[in-house]
């Protein structure tokens, strides 16, 4: 029994050798790697990914901007717009935007006026009431040199509006050397179109964003409404696009 006894406690001895050097070997193992990996990745900094940071579903977005006119040859338009727009989910909203602007002549127009006796036809917008859907596909995140992360999102729209445009008559003072005595008075109307755009918000916290729009708006015009005598006029029908730019900013209830 003494014998079968020492021989158990040589067994135990050994395995416990064992298992002792098999640990030393899996901690130097363990140490040597992570070494390895903090070398490889000391010029890195690891960040965990954040979930969305700002939730626009089911939120009313209340917004200004002014906006500018690009396309025009003769003239500055510039309008204050409103918008109002529901957020169904995170993709679609529906949105409602008002403008009412004025418009000034450029230093070409009033050239071609006084030295060249040219007197251009200007179709001016100045106001317009559009509504129509918003599709937001992209969200994205930016980081800073500083670290700090700025949150935007990249939308399309498009929809239907009504457009004011007014009439002036100033080119009607001399035609063929002639001059008209029935000068029409100065006149805005309204005409249907619809419009498509593209834009991006920043979000500067969980309320406030900053936000920029270039919009394609197009609608058709009668000449019957531009001409200097309408009654000896044969009324066509004209297309116009005005491209604006706008920018401006917007609160999230």
């Amino acid at each position: 029994m003494h014998f079968i006894s020492t021989q158990f406690h040589k067994a135990v001895a050994r395995l416990a050798l064992v298992v002792a050097l098999f640990s030393a070997h899996c901690v130097l193992y363990a140490s040597e790697k992570n070494g390895l990996e903090d070398e490889l990745f000391e010029e890195y900094e690891i960040r965990v990914i954040r979930p969305r940071y700002f939730i626009k579903s089911s939120r009313l977005e209340l917004g200004g901007q002014m906006a500018v006119v690009m396309n025009q040859t003769f003239i500055y338009t510039y309008l204050m717009t409103g918008i109002l727009t529901y957020h169904f989910n995170e993709l679609f909203a529906f949105e409602g935007s008002g403008a009412f602007g004025f418009s000034l002549d450029k230093e070409d127009k009033r050239i071609l006026d006084s030295e060249f006796d040219i007197n251009t036809q200007i179709i001016r917008e100045k106001y317009n009431l559009t509504g129509g859907l918003v599709w937001t596909p992209i969200y994205g995140k930016y980081q800073l040199s500083s670290g700090r992360l700025i949150y935007f999102d990249t939308f399309v729209s498009g929809g239907f509006g009504t457009f004011g445009v007014e009439h002036r008559f100033d080119h009607c003072q001399d035609i063929n050397s002639t001059a008209i005595t029935d000068i029409p008075s100065n006149k805005t109307v309204s005409y249907p179109g619809f419009y498509v755009g593209i834009g991006q918000r920043f979000f500067l916290d969980k309320h406030i964003s900053v936000r920029w729009d270039v919009r394609d708006k197009i609608f058709n015009y009668s000449t019957k409404d531009t001409a200097c005598d309408p009654n000896t006029t044969d009324a066509e029908t004209k297309s116009h696009q005005n491209v604006t730019m706008q920018l401006g900013a917007s609160y999230f209830l």
